[in-house]
């Protein structure tokens, strides 16, 4: 990466502490199964060689190559890479587990579309977020406060405890850690840029890239190194690195213990009404097992009890969640339209019945008004859908309620 910097006339700008942008994430997922038309370009553009044979900085080309630049290495086709990649992990476990081995090599063809699915999958919601992204940094102040009044109002008890991983790292210290997140980002541009030059390397100029001519094995210390090297503050980056991880157990523990409080309630629940539960379903068990398996009566109903109040345990917690979330949510959303009305001069266009002039918002009940309407409307709407997410909103959310759902195993099931 040195080396390269020094030749295109520019030395590696120092990683910033600022927030990425959305081009910048995208980036990450560019050129994961498409041609490498565009690495190529960047490349050629920060080795310093124009598209004519000549340096941006006005030197000839090479005179031993002629009047054209060389042609760039070839790649391997995607397909052909990740059949590299899946023959490597049959080799890794041949050893411990041959049937394994055998499964990956007769189903490669379906390996290798299955992860090129999710490639672009992943690439698909990366664009659209990164555009979201955009979106949001355009935003003002008060449409942004807006915006998420009516996330929490609408769908603050279906990301319940998403929204409160988010609420436990804002009091722990939220900039400290969102300037963390920022730092090691940015050292993945710098090792992702690293690894961008590093695949159309042809040190021993045979036309084919140096990336695909070495095993897996040499392929992967290769990474590994050009990844060191990149990395300008190892010690820094260990740092936040170590202080996200800290925050993330912190937040995680949080939950565990809400969770214990659920859970808490609904194993007293679960002991109230076990005796007229095992009265009433103990005969029809009974007959279903068989009197070979009497013995296991009342574990089965004992365990389904408790899940079951489990389950209506969280569900109850979800409907105090979506209660919590919308008044807050409405809050925000109506203090944030009336700021946004006066900036633009709207409030004195409305009637004195509606809004006195001048208007005051300590003295009226405007916003009141609007927060609980909204309010209503939110918790309605997450009832009336039973916490999920209709037509199209669920393909759209659909990273964000998988974040969700591995908080939630995390927290109930993990110790």
């Amino acid at each position: 990466l040195a080396r390269s910097s020094a030749h295109a006339g520019r030395s590696v700008a120092p990683p910033s502490a600022q927030r990425p942008t959305a081009p910048q994430v995208w980036a990450m997922f560019d050129g994961l199964g498409a041609p490498m038309n565009n690495v190529t370009g960047w490349v050629q553009r920060h080795l310093g060689h124009g598209p004519h044979g000549r340096s941006h900085r006005g030197q000839a080309a090479d005179p031993l190559l002629g009047s054209r630049a060389p042609a760039p290495p070839k790649r391997l086709s995607a397909d052909a890479r990740m059949g590299r990649y899946i023959e490597a992990a049959a080799q890794m476990s041949e050893n411990r587990a041959p049937q394994c081995a055998a499964v990956l090599r007769a189903a490669k063809p379906v390996f290798a579309m299955f992860l090129n699915i999710i490639i672009l999958v992943a690439m698909g919601y990366a664009k659209l977020y990164s555009h979201l992204y955009n979106i949001y940094c355009e935003l003002p102040l008060n449409q942004i406060q807006m915006l998420v009044g009516l996330l929490l109002c609408f769908f603050g008890g279906t990301y319940v405890t998403l929204i409160a991983a988010v609420e436990a790292f804002r009091t722990m210290g939220g900039q400290g850690v969102y300037d963390h997140l920022a730092f090691v980002w940015s050292q993945v541009e710098v090792v992702h840029a690293a690894e961008a030059v590093d695949n159309l390397l042809d040190e021993n100029r045979d036309g084919v890239a140096d990336v695909d001519q070495i095993s897996v094995d040499e392929l992967a210390q290769r990474k590994l190194k050009v990844c060191m090297k990149a990395v300008s503050d190892p010690l820094k980056l260990e740092s936040a690195v170590g202080s996200l991880w800290a925050a993330c157990l912190a937040v995680i523990a949080t939950l565990k213990v809400q969770f214990a409080q659920t859970a808490a309630y609904a194993m007293a629940i679960a002991d109230l009404i076990k005796f007229p539960v095992l009265r009433a379903s103990a005969p029809y068990v009974t007959w279903g097992l068989g009197p070979d398996l009497v013995q296991w009566v009342d574990p089965i109903i004992d365990s389904t009890l408790r899940v079951m109040c489990i389950l209506f345990v969280w569900y109850l917690q979800k409907v105090r969640a979506a209660f919590y979330s919308g008044v807050r949510g409405g809050r925000i959303f109506a203090e944030a339209l009336i700021a946004f009305c006066e900036e633009k001069g709207l409030m004195d266009k409305l009637p004195d019945s509606i809004a006195e002039k001048p208007f005051n918002a300590d003295e009226s009940y405007l916003d009141e008004a609007i927060a609980f309407f909204v309010a209503a409307l939110g918790f309605y709407f997450q009832i009336s859908q039973w916490f999920f997410l209709p037509f199209p909103l669920d393909w759209l959310l659909w990273p964000v309620s998988l974040a969700e759902y591995f908080l939630e195993v995390q927290v109930a099931w993990t110790h």
